[in-house]
């Protein structure tokens, strides 16, 4: 029985103009019933992984999955059991008005144009 509810196999993401990823190439398995913490200075990565995570922001190379969900190819279905808050809730600089407003009605489930 595999346990796992989060798998990370060789997960990365880098910026333009960054000499260092954001997030290295992870390796991680977290299995169901532990506590688990992310912890690390500032510009370590921890956010740009929690929204990899989320399925809000494409890794560059590597795959996740999250209780089952490639957080990238089943986004709607993560974010159907999924809660993430970010530390600072608001709009996401890096995506157009468009993708701002795309986003948040995905998570509110808003269907139309």
């Amino acid at each position: 029985m595999n346990d796992a509810v989060i798998t990370l196999n060789g997960l990365e993401k880098r910026f333009p103009g960054m000499d260092k990823p954001a997030v290295a190439p992870l390796d991680c398995t977290i299995h169901a019933g532990y506590v688990t913490g992310l912890v690390g200075p500032d510009g370590a990565g921890k956010t740009t992984l929690m929204r990899m995570l989320a399925g809000l922001l494409k890794p560059d190379s590597g795959n996740a999955t999250v209780i089952g969900f490639d957080p990238i190819k089943n986004d709607g279905a993560l974010h159907a059991v999924l809660g993430y808050m970010p530390q600072k809730f608001g709009l996401y600089e890096d995506l157009t008005v468009m993708e701002n407003l795309n986003l948040y009605a995905d998570l509110r489930s808003v269907t139309g144009e």
